[in-house]
């Protein structure tokens, strides 16, 4: 090989491995990791902690989500965070996972009970409050056997968390009857608690329905409890479906509430549901106990969808003010007039319409709809007078629908 050869290899060689190292990629952390020397377990431990976004510009207190088992479920319980803050579901809230391993965490849910709680409420309960700003909001969420041991320490300690998610909780032979002691003298007892099985899980299953019936028949009024089986999963999944629905369910009161129909609002309870709704979100969560511009809106816009002009009319005239119209972005404001204009309610829409001009003076739409209306009314003087408006600001704001506008003011010239 000659060594114009070699220097081409040697060349191609050297791009090669430049490249790759210009492409080699970064480490993606999710959280940090904390190693805990327990003196009540005799070892060091290791948690997985992930802060919500808002956490380093803020003073805010957060509530904490504990997930055991975390060596499997810590990077799910991050996806849920990211996923429910995002599309406020539920607040912000700190993701712990206490990790454990295979086969040790059969024994520290069982014979090591005991010490695994006193280990959770003095060493890692102790280190989040004091290493990071809790709100003292404590949610546990675990699986199986930890679900098992998560019972037992509803049992025996419940003021420590405020809510437990489990997920195919097993055994509870024995938890059971010591579950039905417990309430018989706990009756203001005010926790959350959802559990839930697969159905094809047989021998689990047999425990979740004795918890079930006992609940059904001695559960205090102030406990807040559901019971969930699974139809198309088996004992290794129920901790994803679990934990996302248990969250959900628990900050039930958290979203805005929305309706995809008129049928699911009217099974809902109806309208005095969703005023009570706010009234519970308010309490909860601190939020203005009013309806929100876009609750309302979905509720007008399920009445349109449905035809229902009754239901619309009345829904309208009990949300209807400036601030609510608008306020209403995109096509919304203007679906509300479209549809008093399709029943022939000039005067209706010619209202929503004007509400829009005053808030949007420079915005052509709002005279192209005025104008709309007074065509369908036969006057031709203000249809072309609106027309004219329209055009004059969409040609100076380069509106999209320029074209629209002048076709509706050329069509009267006809």
């Amino acid at each position: 090989m000659n060594n114009r050869a070699l220097l081409f290899l040697f060349l191609a060689c050297f791009c090669l491995n430049f490249s790759f190292a210009q492409n080699s990629g970064a480490d993606n952390v999710i959280g940090k990791r904390f190693q805990i020397n327990s003196e009540i377990l005799g070892q060091e431990r290791e948690i997985q902690v992930l802060l919500p976004e808002s956490y380093t510009g803020s003073e805010k207190k957060y509530p904490v989500v504990f997930l055991l088992d975390g060596q499997r479920l810590f990077l799910y319980g991050a996806s849920l965070l990211k996923s429910f803050t995002q599309f406020e579901q539920t607040p912000e809230f700190i993701v712990v996972g206490i990790n454990n391993s295979y086969p040790q965490r059969f024994g520290h849910f069982s014979s090591g009970a005991e010490k695994f709680q006193e280990f959770i409420e003095k060493d890692i309960l102790n280190f989040i409050d004091t290493n990071f700003r809790t709100s003292g909001e404590r949610i546990l969420f675990a699986w199986e056997y930890a679900g098992s041991f998560a019972i037992g320490a509803m049992i025996s300690r419940p003021e420590l968390f405020g809510a437990y998610l489990i997920a195919s909780p097993f055994p509870l032979n024995e938890k059971v009857p010591a579950m039905a002691d417990m309430l018989s003298q706990k009756q203001d007892l005010d926790k959350f608690l959802y559990f839930s099985v697969s159905v094809h899980e047989d021998v689990v299953g047999r425990g979740t329905e004795s918890l079930d019936s006992l609940l059904r028949k001695s559960a205090p009024k102030a406990l807040n409890w559901k019971y969930k089986k699974f139809q198309d999963e088996e004992h290794r999944s129920t901790p994803y479906p679990t934990l996302y629905h248990g969250l959900k369910h628990y900050y039930k009161y958290y979203p805005e509430l929305q309706f995809t129909s008129l049928n699911e609002l009217e099974k809902a309870g109806g309208i005095p549901y969703v005023y009570d709704y706010y009234k519970k979100r308010a309490k909860q969560f601190g939020f203005s106990p009013e309806l929100t511009s876009w609750t309302k809106f979905t509720i007008i816009r399920n009445a349109i969808r449905a035809d229902n002009y009754k239901s619309f009319d009345d829904f309208v005239n009990r949300f209807k003010t400036k601030e609510f119209i608008s306020g209403l972005r995109n096509n919304r404001p203007y679906s509300i007039g479209e549809f008093y204009e399709k029943y022939k309610e000039y005067d209706k829409a010619l209202e929503i319409y004007n509400i829009l001009r005053e808030k949007q003076a420079d915005n052509a739409r709002p005279y192209y709809a005025i104008g709309n209306v007074y065509f369908a009314q036969g006057n031709t003087k203000e249809a072309e007078k609106n027309y004219k408006r329209a055009v004059e600001l969409a040609e100076k704001n380069g509106d999209r629908r320029l074209e629209r506008y002048r076709e509706a003011l050329n069509g009267l010239k006809k």
